[in-house]
């Protein structure tokens, strides 16, 4: 049997750059060119804001089942003792393999990492770094059993032309979701409001310039990539901390000290609508220093930029908070009531809520 003919690597991994729910395919696709069961795309490391782990053909829990039994250290783990062997001699993205996996395992402190991978089916495969950076690493890897066997030096060289298009997807897909909080504070710009873009570890990503000025007045003090300020009925770390948590609330809100004379400040944070995934610079709460509240003229684009609703939907949505019928808000927006339905479902969905009632509770803050 002729060997297959090796695809477009840059076209795969770069429609899942653009598309990020295209990497289970993209990642399927490099495993079987290489000839194994599952193909992996892993976010590692305590600075990275949104950890992930995607691998193909896996069954349900057993990605948890890993993060749950704390098998991430070199300790336990052959493949991440393989990686920091030579990250710590300066080979940041060689192709590692079961040459260098068995050079590993007789040092571990428990086999319990390698009976696991026995157990499930994946005690063979090759691996390599796609990314190092300060917030982390991104690895890229094919995992397989034992009627798979070890990989073959021609399988690995499919592998290593898989990985470089791999690499330029994941800094293009990093840049792309750096650029949308960028984005988003140019929108609160629009509509003259002073906005803060959090990341989901709740450091700042992007602001508003009526922010920008509020950080040169010093009403709100800024560390790092971390923002603070004394406030009641607690100070804006921790209302940062609460939005940002994963069981917190969806919606914060604190009133921040200010100088006598001056008028009271009052921040109010917003978590937004989860993605699925993110390589970790996704746009994750927002913070609103003195929102537009009751100036229905700013609050569709308002809605717009916190939970992405269209321009009708953001309008449907203020009109529910007013009270209005459905049947009069189909009338008045010149639609059938079979079509609002739709758009009230749409609305839901996009701001994560189950019904009218928990939607009303999540605009109160902002139109209240």
């Amino acid at each position: 049997m002729g060997q297959r003919a090796e695809p477009d690597w840059d076209d795969i991994f770069m429609q899942a750059a653009l598309q990020p729910d295209a990497w289970l395919d993209a990642l399927d696709t490099l495993a079987q060119h290489t000839g194994s069961s599952h193909g992996q795309l892993i976010g590692v490391g305590g600075a990275r804001e949104i950890p992930f782990n995607i691998v193909t053909n896996f069954g349900g829990g057993l990605v948890e089942h890993f993060a749950d039994s704390g098998w991430g250290a070199e300790t336990h783990n052959f493949r991440v003792a393989a990686s920091n062997q030579h990250v710590e001699r300066g080979y940041y993205d060689p192709v590692l393999h079961e040459d260098h996996y068995d050079r590993e395992i007789p040092r571990l402190i428990s086999s319990d990492y390698v009976d696991w991978c026995e157990q499930i089916g994946i005690p063979f495969g090759c691996q390599t770094n796609l990314v190092i950076d300060d917030f982390g690493i991104v690895g890229l890897a094919t995992l397989r059993n034992r009627k798979d066997g070890r990989t073959t030096a021609s399988q690995r060289k499919t592998f290593a032309s898989g990985a470089r298009a791999a690499r330029r997807a994941v800094r293009l897909q990093e840049k792309l979701e750096g650029e949308q909080a960028k984005l988003l504070a140019g929108a609160f710009d629009a509509i003259s409001a002073n906005a803060f873009i959090l990341d989901a570890r709740g450091q700042l990503l992007a602001h508003s310039t009526g922010a920008e000025e509020m950080l040169q007045a010093g009403a709100v003090r800024i560390s790092g990539r971390s923002i603070d300020a004394a406030g009641a009925p607690f100070p804006l770390r921790d209302a940062v901390r609460a939005l940002v948590a994963d069981d917190g609330p969806g919606h914060v809100r604190t009133k921040i000290a200010t100088p006598p004379g001056r008028p009271p400040l009052v921040i109010e944070g917003f978590r937004l609508p989860e993605r699925e995934w993110s390589l970790g610079s996704l746009p994750h709460a927002i913070l609103i220093a003195n929102g537009p509240k009751r100036d229905r003229a700013g609050v569709a684009p308002f809605l717009s930029a916190i939970y992405r609703l269209s321009p009708a939907e953001a309008d449907i949505a203020v009109r529910l908070f007013e009270g209005k019928s459905r049947a009069r808000i189909a009338a008045e927006r010149g639609v059938t009531a079979e079509t609002l339905r739709g758009q009230i479902k749409q609305i839901h969905l996009k701001c994560d809520v189950d019904g009218e009632a928990a939607l009303m509770r999540l605009l109160s803050p902002i139109l209240g």
